[in-house]
């Protein structure tokens, strides 16, 4: 008992360290092929209650993810991590995507891929970042096998992926993760690695599950019900699914963070904003002349009539605009009233933090032995579900040609030059949010068995599709104009400039109007796309081609067929005064391309001891881009110089085909008025650098290119993996991986475009930070600047975006893993895992004459993760903990801003650098479970126990605030109620 006593001991000690300390742990395999649960062994180990040798004669030969050979070890030349679904639900997570986004190898989405990203038009959709190389360098398979892509573009209009979202948890058996590059085996896509999904199959009798709860801090109200049941005969067995999920929406109003723009860090806040208090948006409101002109008021801001902001609830309340001179580092005496408007007192109350979700899926699989040789079998999956997001309500401004603006206002008596009306949730009811409605199917039939005794033939047939529909609020700006402003009354001159005559509606303009008369100008729109993929495999394996003096090599051969496309259909009605897309998603193109592969891999035992695996693959592309034939191949090498330890390496060439949406993305001509403007910002020290709504405006040119080369790369790994002789239940391991893109496809994006260029001109970032990502004068920077054209006011007239295969990436790091099993007579047994990976390094450059930086302190570095699970008779308890490790903060290495908000320069005497960081993000959850008989179990799971957010730094600023590349969020403690019956 003493003993059992200090060893629980030691494992609590373990986790907190695990959590809170720097570490060389990583992960491995602890679940086999079929789900079962196995040792994480080095040799042929798997039962750590028996010797090594004799597991290795009972152990069923499986395939695991990066071979397709069968063999009776688990761990292989590559650490591949096993976890099962069971697993996932005990640790707390209620999707699929939620469990994989936590994992060490996994970093955060980029903003653009961030669900909660302003506009964002894959609303149900959810990427993983696999070493941080981007959602497209990752392949999905589900059973084995290729899905299709999700139809509509992620990254701003940029790439292709595949979405984890929309694969139930409840249907999942165990997913298998390879961290590292497997074009060699499977092809384009797998350059950071391969996820693969398997869904469960082996089921008998019926079962039901229900899931209820949400965050205790409100928002995210969850609930989750699922039917399996199977049925097997002599020869036959079958297995349905039905799961339907529906998860409210997270709004801003559920997290006082959104009260204000205010939220954005001290350090953020400029001379004005520390004297009077952050600015917050201007929700309705009226630009006169400057002063000196016809504007009897002496200011740029015509007045609202007494009283009308506060009719609008707290949504709005009136607000003095004022500005400061500065000298230097020396605020001037001195303050300017422009006069007042309706500030927003709420901006993103009525924005979407997490989407609202409400799926109904069903999945069929099926086998039938026609004899002991041939087997039949086939699976149908129909997922179909709807998504609910709003990142922001109609704005009515003089955003595009027709609207009017420079008017002269027959009811004040003055000229207006600019204006803007926002409308509420309120005025508008439930007519504000944007739904995206998909449906997704997969249908895969095949025939397997055996020829000659020992060769293994596997022929597949697959089909899916994808189809999204997205409701969204257009934008009818001319009936707008109609309502608040009435038809143009003629003209009127003005000192010698001629000017149209309108007649404001103040009732309208300065008051709440009701949801209907919203709706007789409001106009809705839809975007669709769609994408499909059919596809034809024939594996064929051989785990004893012949034998050696070392032991039977294995072999397998697969030839592959598929034909892929996808089609993107906006609303017809374009980008018009009459109806415009708020978002500007105007992306329209699509495509197919058609693909022949042929691979082939061999294990060759050299010894006892040791083994050697080699793969080779070409890949024959047909589509519009350069892309042609892609040829890979791979090694890897493991040894087993004792029982219980395997010392292995890997190598391997990667290739990843242009994206779909990058070759095929039609020329577009997209108007641009809300938008943040770095150059602007770093002129007048606007470190927020907020997108807002501009009175000028400018196109905006992109479009895909049939130029694109497929992207190349290579990967390594070298590690080992050991039982720890003496310690029943003990392993240890650790790999080092390396993974280069080259050639790589760099959209420059919008956002890009304009940071570029301000940074070439400048020297500068936002931030005040030195601009180091391009030399200052290299070709680069001359086309950045030359690819962003301002008038004479320094106003943008054009910006041009698009592909090009320039830039280059290599990243770099360490996984380890700890695993201890402590079966105990009187207390249960006891699991403990501790997983970590330090990102070493992270290198990357757009353009080779850029310096090839190491940036990797601008993402979290380290990421760890830990489980410790007690089985006792009835009770199963999961405790799970993540740390992930802090980053350089918003401003890093910029000067520090005065008392008096003015921040200097670089080289400024006054000037002190700023080293801020963000701290540690660690949450812990816990899953409890009570089986009361063999057919009811009762559960309870605690995601984020101890109610954590994100915390907002000095100098943060922009819509959440939080640094989310660690995963924080507002999300907080979420509760769930779990009951599974199982009816026979």
């Amino acid at each position: 008992m003493k003993t059992i006593q200090v060893r629980r001991g030691v494992l609590a000690s373990s986790l907190a360290l695990a959590l809170f300390a720097p570490c060389a742990f990583a992960q491995t395999s602890t679940t086999s092929s079929n789900g079962q649960q196995t040792a994480p062994q080095g040799a042929a180990a798997a039962n750590q209650q028996a010797p090594a040798a004799q597991n290795a004669q009972t152990l069923q030969k499986i395939v695991v993810t990066g071979s397709r050979i069968p063999r009776s070890t688990i761990e292989g030349p590559a650490p591949v991590e096993i976890v099962t679904g069971a697993q996932i639900k005990a640790q707390g997570f209620t999707t699929l995507w939620e469990f994989l986004n936590s994992m060490p190898e996994m970093s955060a989405p980029d903003f653009q891929n961030r669900i909660s990203t302003w506009g964002n038009s894959a609303v149900n959709a959810r990427v993983v970042n696999l070493r941080n190389l981007g959602p497209d360098h990752t392949l999905l398979l589900v059973d084995g096998h290729r899905v299709t892509d999700y139809p509509m573009p992620g990254n701003g209009g940029t790439t292709s992926f595949q979405n984890y979202n929309n694969i139930p948890v409840g249907m999942v058996d165990h997913v298998e993760v390879l961290g590292s590059g497997a074009s060699s085996i499977y092809g384009s896509d797998a350059v950071a690695g391969v996820i693969n999904v398997i869904l469960k199959k082996n089921y008998v009798g019926d079962e039901i599950s229900v899931t209820a709860g949400g965050a205790t801090r409100g928002g995210r109200r969850y609930g989750d019900f699922l039917y399996k049941g199977g049925r097997s005969g002599d020869k036959w067995h079958l297995m349905y699914t039905y799961e339907h999920t529906n998860r409210s929406p997270l709004w801003g109003s559920d997290r006082s963070y959104t009260d204000a723009d205010a939220d954005a860090g001290w350090g953020a806040y400029n001379p004005i904003d520390r004297m009077f208090g952050y600015p917050r948006a201007q929700g309705i409101f009226m630009n006169g002349p400057t002063v000196g002109q016809v504007n009897p008021s002496g200011s740029n801001f015509v007045s609202p009539p007494a009283g009308s902001c506060g009719k609008f609830g707290n949504n709005f309340s009136q607000n003095n605009y004022r500005s400061v001179n500065t000298s230097g580092n020396q605020v001037l005496p001195g303050v300017t009233n422009w006069g007042s408007y309706c500030q927003e007192n709420a901006v993103y109350q009525d924005w979407v933090l997490s989407p609202g979700y409400r799926a109904d899926n069903f999945f069929v699989s099926g086998e039938y032995d026609f004899n002991d040789a041939v087997q039949a079998y086939g699976s149908v999956g129909l997922y179909t579900d709807t998504g609910t997001t709003n990142t922001q309500l109609p704005f009515f401004g003089p955003s595009i040609a027709g609207v009017p603006n420079n008017f002269y206002d027959q009811t004040s008596g003055q000229i207006i030059s600019n204006y803007g009306r926002q409308i509420t949730q309120q005025e508008m009811g439930s007519m504000g949010n944007t739904h995206d409605y998909e449906t997704n199917w997969d249908i895969h039939a095949g025939l397997k068995g055996t020829v000659f005794d020992n060769w293994d033939w596997d022929f597949n047939l697959g089909s899916s599709k994808y189809i999204v529909h997205e409701d969204y609020t257009a934008l009818n700006l001319m009936a707008m104009s109609n309502f608040f402003f009435g038809p143009q009354l003629g003209t009127t001159t003005i000192g010698g400039s001629s000017y149209p005559v309108y007649a404001v509606n103040n009732q309208r303009f300065w008051n709440p109007i009701t949801p209907s008369q919203y709706a007789s100008f409001a106009a809705g729109g839809e975007n669709s796309a769609v994408s499909w993929m059919n596809q034809a495999t024939l594996n064929l394996t051989n785990a004893s081609l012949f034998n050696t003096w070392a032991g039977a090599v294995g072999a397998s051969w697969v030839f592959e067929a598929n034909h892929e496309g996808y089609s993107l259909a906006p609303d017809p009605r374009g980008f018009t005064n009459t109806f415009a897309d708020p978002f500007y998603n105007s992306f329209t193109g699509g495509g197919t391309r058609t693909r022949f592969s042929t691979a082939t891999e061999f294990r060759v035992p050299l010894a006892d001891s040791l083994t050697w695996t080699i793969s080779g693959r070409i890949d024959k592309y047909d589509d519009h881009s350069s892309a042609d034939i892609a040829k890979t191949w791979g090694t890897g090498i493991e040894w087993r110089p004792l029982d219980g330890l395997l010392v292995r390496g890997s190598y391997g060439t990667n290739f990843h085909a242009p994206d779909m949406q990058a070759i095929y993305l039609q020329d577009s001509t997209t108007t641009n008025g809300d938008y943040a403007d770095p150059l602007e910002c770093i002129k007048v020290g606007d470190r927020t650098c907020a997108q807002y709504q501009h009175s000028t405006y400018f196109s905006q040119y992109q479009g895909g290119s049939y130029n694109l080369l497929p992207e190349t790369g290579h990967s390594w790994t070298y590690g080992f993996v050991w039982d720890i002789p003496g310690v029943q239940g003990l392993s240890f391991s650790t790999d080092y991986w390396h993974m280069g893109v080259n050639n790589a496809v760099q959209w420059i994006g919008l956002g890009q475009a304009l940071t570029d260029e301000a940074g070439c001109l400048t020297g500068l970032q936002v931030s005040g930070a030195p601009y180091i990502a391009h030399p200052l004068g290299s070709q680069y920077c001359q086309e950045a600047i030359n690819n962003v054209v301002r008038d004479a006011n320094g106003d943008i007239i054009s910006v041009h975006t698009g592909p090009i295969n320039i830039a280059e990436e290599y990243v770099s790091g360490i996984d380890s893993s700890l695993q201890y099993k402590l079966p105990t007579d009187n207390w249960g047994n006891f699991n403990f895992s501790l997983n970590y990976t330090n990102n070493l390094s992270f290198k990357n450059r757009t353009d080779n004459s850029d310096p090839l930086l190491n940036t990797r302190y601008n993402y979290p570095a380290t990421k760890t993760v830990a489980n410790v699970t007690w089985h006792y008779n009835q009770w199963d308890v999961t405790l799970h903990g993540e740390r992930t490790g802090g980053m350089r903060a918003a401003n890093y290495g910029g000067c520090e801003v005065l008392a008096n908000g003015i921040q200097p320069g670089i080289g400024d005497p006054d000037c002190v650098i700023y080293k801020g960081n963000v701290p540690n993000w660690v949450i812990f959850s816990t899953g409890i479970n009570y089986t009361f008989n063999d057919k009811v179990k009762l559960g309870l799971n605690i995601s984020n126990i101890f109610n954590k957010v994100g915390t907002i730094t000095n100098y943060a600023g922009g819509f959440e605030f939080i640094p989310t590349q660690q995963g924080a969020d507002y999300t907080g403690r979420e509760v769930f109620l779990n009951l599974d019956y199982k009816i026979d």
